[in-house]
């Protein structure tokens, strides 16, 4: 497909262009970046301590099953039966205990291959994931500890591993989070998860923005219609793509298709899974294994489930694009951009725009949301932006719950009150030195937040220009949950087709 490549500017600095110096030799899906209010300075560090989490995977959930093994000592140690009973048909700590769950035990055989079991996992993720880093140009796991044990011995210092800059346990949560989004996004085991929210989009896109077979694609109304031949197929964003599927599955039905997300954890995956994963020896997809659900010890129903592989892709990200260069004369495009929504689209803000006729040219003719719109940090923002990203005519696509990622900190609180507060709200003034002090630690996006009904989301669409299409409410569905586990996460979803009114 024709696609482009990482551009000259990126919200996460020059280390992403570096893993791209030869765009010219890379294959596949186009990833490209644009600019974010941050520093050179700030996009550098955050972009080393992505790639550190990736590279202490292993390390740190190793280390955390020590950490279990060790409070299971203790709890043997402390227990005044722990070991023995007076009464040899009393039960005791010990003897309770499953035989895998019982360190120090000279020969436990079930111990060990528990034990066993569990490292072969974490070095299954963490291959995965040092495939990711080596593809972006960036030193592995193995690497990263080759090179502190060779300063280590120069210095005398043996293993000591004192001198890594260790990430927190909230980094590598992300990285369990990307995990479980490949596996739902690219495996056989989240295929019925993922049908139920992108078959929905998918099919309503074929159905209100059908491509013909000749060469005309029109809208189903009529309201649009764009030449193949002239202008290629239809254009559809993907905001807050993730891992890539939904916008690959639309990719693949013939439309030019162009995807976006923030989150760098989740563009180095996604970048690794659409371009990286070809096997340039014979030409074959690489399949991985992971272990998607290493990382949960609450509601599991047993460790076999716990560790259980899936493969990930279940199909070859290429393969459509290379069916297309055979078969249309005017393929569809396909590209990713990195960088926060209105960041990467506020350019289709009518006072950000200083041409006419190429910006015009430009525009989408539908947008395709899943789970995004409650992630804005001002949704009004995003609706806007979204209504002039659209040609006329074409389709706001949403799916999912109004879950606001921004939501829950920075609330006005009584003890933040002073006589002049409530007049300083009202007034629009700021808010009192309490309030901004006792917030100060918080990013500013919380403090902008505004829970919305679906009631006052929907006004807010229709007043934009929306005319409502297809809308269905109450729709459940599951995210990012492990088929096995006791616990599942749903949602009482809205899906909503809008299609935006003809200007006068």
């Amino acid at each position: 497909a024709k696609s482009s490549h990482y551009g000259d500017s990126s919200p996460f600095g020059a280390h992403c262009r570096s893993t791209h110096d030869e765009p010219s030799q890379r294959r596949g899906h186009g990833h490209s970046h644009s600019h974010n209010q941050i520093s050179e300075t700030e996009e550098q560090e955050h972009f080393q301590q992505v790639c550190r989490s990736y590279q202490q995977y292993a390390t740190f959930h190793q280390t955390k099953e020590q950490g279990i093994q060790h409070r299971t000592y203790q709890l043997l140690l402390k227990s005044p039966y722990g070991d023995v009973s007076r009464n040899v048909n009393t039960p005791t700590i010990r003897s309770i205990l499953p035989p895998a769950l019982q360190p120090q035990s000279s020969g436990n055989a079930q111990y060990e291959k528990q034990q066993q079991l569990f490292y072969e996992a974490t070095i299954r993720n963490q291959f995965f994931l040092d495939s990711i880093l080596k593809y972006s140009g960036v030193e592995t796991s193995q690497q990263v500890l080759r090179s502190v044990r060779s300063k280590n011995s120069h210095g005398n210092s043996g293993n000591n591993l004192s001198s890594i800059e260790w990430v927190t346990e909230e980094q590598i949560s992300k990285v369990d989070s990307v995990l479980k989004s490949v596996a739902r996004d690219w495996s056989d085991e989240g295929k019925v998860e993922r049908g139920v929210v992108y078959d929905r989009i998918v099919d309503a896109l074929e159905k209100y923005l059908p491509l013909s077979n000749g060469n005309d694609t029109n809208i189903s109304d009529g309201n649009a219609a764009i030449k193949n031949d002239l202008n290629g197929p239809p254009r559809v964003a993907v905001p807050g793509s993730g891992l890539g599927r939904l916008a690959w599955e639309i990719f693949t039905r013939g439309y030019s298709t162009q995807g976006s997300d923030f989150s760098l954890p989740m563009l180095l995956a996604s970048d690794f899974i659409l371009n990286g994963s070809q096997d340039d020896n014979n030409g074959n997809f690489r399949r991985f294994a992971i272990s998607p659900w290493l990382a949960e010890t609450r509601n599991v129903m047993s460790f076999a489930h716990r560790i259980r592989p899936v493969f990930v892709p279940d199909v070859d990200p290429n393969s459509a694009s290379r069916n297309m260069e055979q078969h249309r004369s005017y393929p569809p495009e396909f590209t990713m951009l990195a960088g926060e929504f209105l960041s990467v689209y506020s350019h289709y803000l009518p006072e950000n725009q200083s041409c006419q006729q190429g910006c015009q040219s430009s525009k989408f003719h539908a947008v395709a949301c899943s789970f995004f719109l409650d992630t804005a940090p001002s949704l009004p923002h995003y609706l806007l932006t979204i209504y002039h990203m659209l040609e006329d005519g074409g389709l706001l696509i949403n799916f999912g719950p109004l879950m606001y990622h921004w939501s829950g900190h920075g609330t006005l609180l009584p003890s933040d009150m002073s006589p002049n507060t409530d007049a300083n709200v009202r007034s629009n003034n700021h808010m009192s030195e309490k309030y901004q002090k006792r917030n100060a630690y918080l990013d500013s996006r919380y403090l902008s937040n505004i829970d919305y009904t679906w009631e006052e989301v929907r006004h807010m669409i229709i007043q934009c220009g929306f005319e409502i299409l297809d809308e269905d409410t109450h729709i459940s569905a599951p995210y990012t949950s492990d088929v096995e586990a006791m616990m599942k996460v749903f949602y009482d979803c809205v899906f909503l087709v809008a299609k935006k009114k003809v200007s006068a």
